[in-house]
């Protein structure tokens, strides 16, 4: 019988992936690995834009934990 624990990691993984897939540079932003920008001077708006690459990347990572939630969830419920 599925517990608490299986509930959750599904749940976390199936958010995860969905964010990811649904807002890459955004997770980007907001990830350590294009590390701190608070030291950053300029104007509002003039952040660098983030390659096509990173973000197809980030979407496949998305799709990695969606399919990763999918398979937790058939082997706890199945």
């Amino acid at each position: 019988m599925p517990g608490i624990r299986e509930l959750l990691a599904v749940a976390l993984g199936i958010c995860l992936g969905v964010v990811l897939v649904a807002a890459p540079r955004t997770a980007l932003r907001l990830s350590v690995f294009l590390g701190p920008q608070r030291r950053h001077r300029g104007h509002y708006g003039t952040d660098n834009d983030i390659p096509e690459m990173w973000a197809w990347i980030v979407r496949a990572l998305g799709f990695v934990c969606i399919a990763v939630a999918a398979f937790i969830a058939s082997q706890a419920y199945a």
